[in-house]
């Protein structure tokens, strides 16, 4: 092959035999031949119905590959509202906004504007907490050197999970003389990962949005050699990741349900900053993954805004109707305060790993 045919990136096809000769002479049709494109480079099959399983696949393992390759193998989740602002965003709007009631002919309009936003003053403050738990959080995580040898590392694949799930499976599976196979191990599974320099902490990891998840990537970026990952989503009205998130682990989704499996799979404590319907769907699906065994029992989940979160949902009625343990709700962390957060989600974590370096 060719030099030129090498660099850009031609594919080299075997030699044919010695007195191998074609069926057809290419050469003697009397009109082009039929143009044909592969399958993984057909745009139209790949992006439409039929290849949708090709892309739930394409989006969980690029990830892990990608999380595998910088050595990724324990994160601390924030959630929260993306609607958010810090002070100098809302001063900013707010000046803007009163300006333009000052000379806008629909006053009514223009007063219900200011007034949302200014319904939306008191996130300021947790905005703040959500940048300082991060930033300590990941400052800690680089020099306590957090996951070098933990020995549970995962949010939802772990060593005595796999084990156990393999022997409830036991009563299914016919008995059998045959030596089982052994798979070649997937970059997922703690064996594989690099434990370089680049290998070692506790990622903050958020949705990659503004509000909370930018202070979440933010404070991160605030502790010196800290990083961060942002997990977003496409929709119609966010555009890109907020300017904190770390460019090599930066990651966009089409589908939600595989987001969220990336988000739960190395999570090692999750902090839910004040957020609305998207918040509390991803924090009560992680509930749920905690309360059926799916994730670490003793993951630390930490509900910032503790007047928030108190008054919009009842959480003792769930409790008092039976439709949940008492105990799911005890374990739960309801807080203003970063160093109750900090200092809990810490002890946990220690808690739930062996390793001789924490």
């Amino acid at each position: 092959m060719s030099k030129r045919g090498r660099e850009a990136g031609s594919e080299e096809l075997p030699k044919a035999p010695a007195g191998w000769v074609p069926h057809r002479e290419p050469t003697t049709y009397k009109s082009e031949s039929v143009p044909t494109v592969k399958a993984y480079k057909n745009s139209d099959f790949l992006n439409g119905p039929h290849a949708r399983s090709f892309r739930f696949m394409m989006e969980y393992e690029e990830t892990m590959q990608r999380l595998a390759a910088y050595g990724i193998k324990a994160t601390v989740q924030f959630f929260g509202s993306a609607r958010a602002l810090d002070r100098e965003q809302y001063d900013e709007k707010h000046a803007q906004l009163t300006a333009k009631l000052a000379q806008a002919s629909d006053v009514a309009a223009a007063t219900a504007a200011l007034k949302k936003l200014e319904d939306m003053e008191w996130m300021i403050a947790y905005i703040e907490k959500t940048r300082e738990l991060a930033r300590r959080l990941t400052e800690w995580s680089i020099h306590s050197k957090l996951s070098r040898a933990a020995t549970q590392i995962n949010g939802v694949s772990r060593g005595k999970s796999i084990k156990k799930m393999s022997a409830d499976d036991d009563d299914d599976v016919p008995e059998s003389s045959a030596k089982p196979f052994k798979y070649a191990p997937h970059s997922t599974e703690a064996r594989v990962y690099s434990h370089g320099k680049e290998g070692a902490g506790l990622f903050v990891c958020t949705g990659g949005a503004g509000g909370f998840m930018e202070a979440a990537n933010r404070g991160a970026a605030d502790a010196p050699g800290g990083r961060s990952i942002g997990m977003g989503i496409s929709l119609p009205f966010e555009t890109g990741l907020n300017p904190y998130v770390t460019p090599e682990l930066a990651f966009e989704y089409h589908y939600f349900f595989t987001r969220k499996l990336c988000m739960a799979f190395h999570m090692q404590a999750l902090v839910v900053a004040p957020g609305g319907f998207g918040t509390c769907d991803e924090m009560f699906e992680m509930m749920t993954l905690k309360q059926t065994g799916k994730m670490q029992p003793a993951m630390p989940i930490v509900l910032l805004g503790k007047a928030y979160w108190k008054r919009v949902i009842n959480w003792e009625a769930f409790g008092e109707a039976g439709v949940i343990n008492t105990r799911d709700v005890d374990e739960l962390l309801f807080t203003d305060d970063v160093d109750e957060a900090f200092d809990y989600i810490v002890n946990a974590i220690g808690s739930m790993t062996s390793s001789p370096e924490q």
